[in-house]
């Protein structure tokens, strides 16, 4: 598909939404406060409707304030766009097969998160009974993840890393080695030591690496973007269980992404036994 096409598109879905917005407005901007600000051939701009825009705006959703000038250029960016939306549907541009493809697409896209928005964030709803019924049936869940405690030479060349590692095998002590060779310089002054950490705080290779080490073992050169690292594990410490009140917010999520699953595959299996669906499998060979 023509990625100008693409790029128009999505900014025509954008005006869109803007000008259907105003339209459907129109009917109560009498009621409300619906003052007009600007018009733009047929289309008007409420003053309801640009605040609801402005308050999109980075500073202004973050509690700031906006001076005139930056207000009238905000306006005047909202009505450029409605002119290019109209000047889209003069052109017939939104007849385009493509472009109707497209439309027709983020529609479909639109709809499905207000439906998902509505079906699984609005009605579910987690109570303090379930929480501490769920705290004490999931005790793995409630748990600190295992910890990891290493100690790495950081190397520029793999050259240098197969050096100190037959300076290691023939004896030399790895702090010494640590505290001379590396160019972490970071971890080199406590003779290579980085503390405990656990899953997700390395780099992947490297977190990998140090999981399969035991406890007092030193492992092959290992290579990753920030150089070639020789690792050592000098402790493994289980995860303590957490109180309920340390691990509730966590658990919270927990259960509550089980929900949405549970209610998600509910909704779906429901709409599958009321719908006619017919494959040809054979098509997908």
């Amino acid at each position: 598909m023509n990625k100008k096409l693409l790029v128009l598109s999505a900014v025509l879905i954008s005006v869109t939404i803007f000008s259907v917005s105003c339209k459907q407005k129109e009917a109560v901007k009498e009621s409300s406060s619906g003052q007009v600000l600007a018009k733009i051939n047929n289309t008007e701009i409420t003053l309801s409707d640009f605040n609801e825009r402005l308050n999109e705006y980075p500073s202004v959703a973050h509690g700031g304030t906006l001076d005139l000038e930056t207000k009238k250029g905000f306006l005047d960016n909202l009505i450029v766009r409605e002119l290019l939306y109209q000047e889209s549907l003069r052109t017939g541009l939104d007849k385009e097969k493509e472009t109707a493809a497209i439309l027709e697409e983020m529609k479909k896209r639109i709809l499905v998160e207000k439906l998902f928005k509505k079906e699984l964030e609005e009605n579910i709803k987690i109570t303090e009974e379930e929480l501490k019924k769920y705290y004490d049936e999931h005790p793995e869940e409630a748990k600190a993840p295992v910890e990891t405690r290493a100690s790495h030479i950081l190397l520029k060349s793999r050259e240098e890393a197969d050096m100190v590692q037959k300076k290691l095998k023939a004896g030399s002590k790895f702090e010494d080695l640590a505290k001379t060779h590396s160019i972490d310089t970071g971890s080199k002054v406590r003779g290579g030591d980085l503390g405990f950490f656990h899953s997700g705080v390395m780099v992947p290779e490297f977190e990998e690496a140090a999981l399969k080490l035991k406890k007092g073992e030193i492992g092959d050169v290992l290579e990753t973007r920030f150089g070639f690292h020789i690792i050592k594990v000098t402790d493994k410490r289980d995860g303590k269980s957490k109180t309920y009140d340390e691990a509730k917010m966590e658990l919270e999520q927990s259960l509550l992404k089980k929900k949405k699953k549970e209610k998600f595959d509910n909704l779906v299996a429901g709409l599958k036994s009321k719908a006619s669906i017919t494959i040809k499998e054979d098509l997908l060979k």
